[in-house]
C-alpha cells in the first residue's frame, strides 16, 4: 500500500511519528508532504526516531488559479458561521478569533454573536453548497497523480481557511480514497469545519465521534474510533535519569518534592493580547507570567509543607519568549526549566519531558495537553479558574472533558487559596483522584494495554481496498452559482493589488527570460556568421593576400561585424529602457 500523508507543517509530526513508524513496519510505502514546510521546521527531528524509510516529497502546490481568494474567503466565512450556534455562546474567544478572518464581502456577518441552531444550520448548508460549486484544481490533481497513492491521509483539515479542502476535492476527482486523522483533543471544537467529507475520519474516542457527527455533519458509517495515537509513546516509557540526577540537572533541591507549572500556548495564555511575541520586546509581561507569580506567592503562603516545596516552571515550546528574561531569584527553589523551551520531538527532549512529569509530585496548568500526559503517569493534576483565562479555559468545550463530572481527573479550584489547600492535601496525605478511568474512556477506549497506532493503520489498510466515494454531481443551480462566483473572483482579482503585482512580476520574469534567450541567439548567430566569412576568406582568398581586392574585402567584413555589434548594443538599450519602465510600474503597484 502506498500512503501519502499531507500535514499542515512539520510540527504535526509529533502527533503522527508513531503512525508513520507502524506503516513502515507493516511494509507499506510512506510518502510525506507539507502545506507549509518552513513553519516549525524543528518538527522534522521526529523523523530521525522513525524505524523505517519515509520519503519527503515537494510541498503541496497552492491553488494558483483565480478561485483561490474566493475559496479562502468562503471557508473563513464558514468557520465563523459555526460559532454562531448557541453551544458556543459562552466562547467569545473562539468566535472573535474567526471574526478576524472574515472577508470584506461578509464582514456584516461579524455583527452577529449568536443565533438559533436552525438558522446556523441553514447558513452553514448554504455556504457549503457554495463550496461544492468551486471546482477542483488541475495542478493539485497532477501532483496527486505523480505521487500515485493508494490512500491520502490529511491533517488537520479543520484549520481556518485550510487549503487541504482543495486537496480532498482533487483526490475525489482522480479517485483516491481519503482519510482525516484527528491530531489533537481540541481540533474538532476549537477550529473550523471540515467543509468536504473524507471517506474515513479517525477519532480518539466516543466523545470525538459525537463531535464529528454533531459539529461537522460526518456520516456515522465513515467514522472509526482508534484511540489517541499521539500518546502511544508515553505508555511504555521509563525514566532515563534518577530523581536526584534530574533535580541537580534542573537546579532544584533533591531532598524536596517539586511541583510543575506547565505553560500553555500563546493563544491560550494570552487570550486578550493580540501582540505577537516578536514585537513585545518593551511591553509589560503577559497574563501567564503575572499569574504564575501570584500562584508562587499563594503556594509559599499555603498550609503544610508548601513553603519548602520546589517549583519548576516548564514553558510551552511555542511560548518561551516571555520566560527568557524573567527574574525569579527572589523566590526560593524556583526554576524555569528549560528556560529557552524544548519541543519533545526527538528522543532526548522526549526523555527529558518524561522525566519531568515522572519525578514531579504534581502538575498545575491552565489548559494544556500536559494535563493528559501527566494522567498517563497517574500524577495529580490541578488548575485554577482565573478571570484572566475565562475565554480559553472554561470557555472551551474540550477543557470540560478533564473535569471530574465528565469522567476526568482534573482538580479545579475557584481561588488560589482553595488551590493551595488541594495541593497540600495531595502532597501531605497523598490523596488525589486516579486518572485510570479517564485513560480508559478518553485515550484508549479499545483497552489500556492496546496501542492506538496499529488500529489506525488497520483502518487505512481497509480503506485502501474499498471503493472511494465519487465526487458529488453538481446540480444546475450550483453550476449557476459557480458562474456567479467566477465573475466575483474575476472582480476581486481586478481590485487585488497584491495579486496584480504577482502576475505582473510573473510576466516580467517571462519577458526577461525571452530577452536573455534572444540576446543569446543573436550573439551565437553573429559569431557563426563572422567565423564562416572569415574561414571562407582564408580558404579562398589566400592567393589574393596583399592585393587591393583583399584589403577591400577585409574592410567590408569589418564594417559588417561592427554593424552587428552596434545593432546588439541598440537592442540592449531598448531592453534596458523597457526594464526601467517595468520597475517604475512595479513601484507604483507596491502597497
Amino acid at each position: 500500500m502506498r500512503v501519502l500523508v499531507v500535514l499542515d507543517n512539520p510540527g504535526y509530526l509529533r502527533y503522527f511519528d508513531t503512525v508513520l513508524e507502524r506503516l513502515c513496519q507493516c511494509g507499506h510505502s510512506v510518502n510525506l508532504a507539507f502545506d507549509q514546510p518552513k513553519k516549525q521546521e524543528e518538527g522534522l527531528a521526529a523523523l530521525e526516531a522513525v524505524d523505517g524509510t519515509v520519503m519527503v516529497l515537494d510541498p503541496v502546490p497552492a491553488r494558483p488559479d483565480i478561485w483561490r481568494p474566493v475559496a479562502r474567503g468562503l471557508r473563513g466565512t464558514i468557520d465563523y458561521a459555526r460559532y454562531l450556534h448557541p453551544r458556543f455562546k459562552e466562547s467569545p474567544y473562539l468566535r472573535d478569533r474567526m471574526r478576524a478572518l472574515l472577508p470584506w464581502l461578509t464582514w456584516g456577518l461579524g455583527l452577529w454573536t449568536t443565533t438559533t441552531a436552525r438558522r446556523t444550520e441553514q447558513l452553514i448548508n448554504l455556504l457549503q453548497a457554495f463550496e461544492r460549486a468551486i471546482p477542483s484544481n488541475s495542478v493539485i490533481e497532477h501532483y496527486l497523480l505523480r505521487a500515485n497513492p493508494d490512500v491520502l491521509v490529511v491533517s488537520p483539515l479543520v484549520t481556518n481557511q485550510s487549503s487541504q479542502v482543495d486537496l480532498l476535492k482533487s483526490a475525489q476527482q482522480v479517485g483516491i480514497p481519503t482519510a482525516l486523522c484527528v491530531a489533537s483533543w481540541d481540533h474538532l471544537t476549537t477550529k473550523g469545519l471540515m467543509r468536504i467529507q473524507p471517506d474515513l475520519v479517525a477519532v480518539w474516542n466516543h466523545e470525538q465521534r459525537q463531535e464529528a457527527i454533531d459539529f461537522h455533519g460526518t456520516p456515522a458509517d465513515r467514522i472509526v474510533i482508534t484511540g489517541a495515537h499521539s500518546f502511544d509513546r508515553w505508555f511504555d516509557r521509563v525514566a532515563r535519569r534518577s530523581r536526584v540526577e534530574f533535580c541537580r540537572r534542573a537546579g532544584l533541591e533533591p531532598s524536596r518534592p517539586f511541583v510543575i507549572f506547565a505553560g500553555s500556548t500563546w493563544s491560550i495564555s494570552s487570550p486578550k493580547d493580540r501582540t505577537r511575541p516578536r514585537v513585545r520586546r518593551h511591553l509589560p509581561p503577559r497574563p501567564e507570567v503575572e499569574f504564575v507569580k501570584r500562584w508562587i506567592r499563594a503556594v509559599r503562603n499555603g498550609p503544610g509543607s508548601l513553603r519548602d516545596v520546589g517549583i519548576m516552571i516548564r514553558p510551552h515550546p511555542y511560548n518561551t519568549e516571555q520566560w527568557r528574561e524573567i527574574d525569579l531569584t527572589s523566590y526560593d527553589d524556583v526554576v524555569v526549566y528549560p528556560r529557552h523551551g524544548a519541543n519533545p520531538v526527538d528522543n532526548d527532549d522526549r526523555a527529558e519531558y518524561y522525566d519531568t512529569l515522572h519525578h514531579g509530585a504534581a502538575i498545575v496548568g491552565i489548559n494544556t495537553s500536559a494535563m493528559i500526559e501527566a494522567a498517563i503517569q497517574d500524577r495529580p493534576v490541578f488548575t485554577i479558574v482565573d478571570s484572566s483565562f475565562d475565554d480559553t479555559q472554561t470557555g472551551t468545550l474540550h477543557f470540560r472533558y478533564l473535569l471530574p463530572e465528565n469522567g476526568g481527573h482534573l482538580q479545579r479550584a475557584n481561588s488560589l487559596d482553595e488551590h493551595a489547600r488541594q495541593l497540600a492535601t495531595a502532597l501531605n496525605r497523598n490523596q488525589a483522584p486516579s486518572a485510570q478511568q479517564f485513560i480508559k474512556t478518553f485515550l484508549r477506549p479499545q483497552g489500556v494495554n492496546s496501542p492506538s497506532a496499529p488500529r489506525l493503520v488497520a483502518a487505512l489498510e481497509q480503506l485502501s481496498v474499498s471503493n472511494p466515494a465519487r465526487p458529488p454531481s453538481v446540480p444546475l443551480h450550483l453550476r449557476l452559482v459557480g458562474i456567479w462566483l467566477w465573475f466575483l473572483a474575476a472582480l476581486l482579482a481586478l481590485f487585488n493589488v497584491h495579486w496584480l503585482r504577482r502576475q505582473f512580476r510573473r510576466i516580467g520574469r517571462r519577458f526577461n527570460m525571452s530577452v536573455r534567450h534572444l540576446r543569446k541567439v543573436t550573439r551565437k548567430q553573429s559569431r557563426k556568421t563572422a567565423l564562416l566569412l572569415t574561414s571562407g576568406f582564408h580558404q579562398l582568398g589566400k592567393p589574393l593576400r596583399g592585393t587591393k581586392g583583399f584589403k577591400w574585402f577585409r574592410r567590408r567584413l569589418r564594417r559588417y561585424a561592427m554593424g552587428l555589434w552596434h545593432l546588439r548594443k541598440a537592442t540592449d538599450r531598448k531592453h534596458q529602457k523597457l526594464r526601467k519602465q517595468l520597475r517604475r510600474l512595479a513601484k507604483r503597484l507596491r502597497p
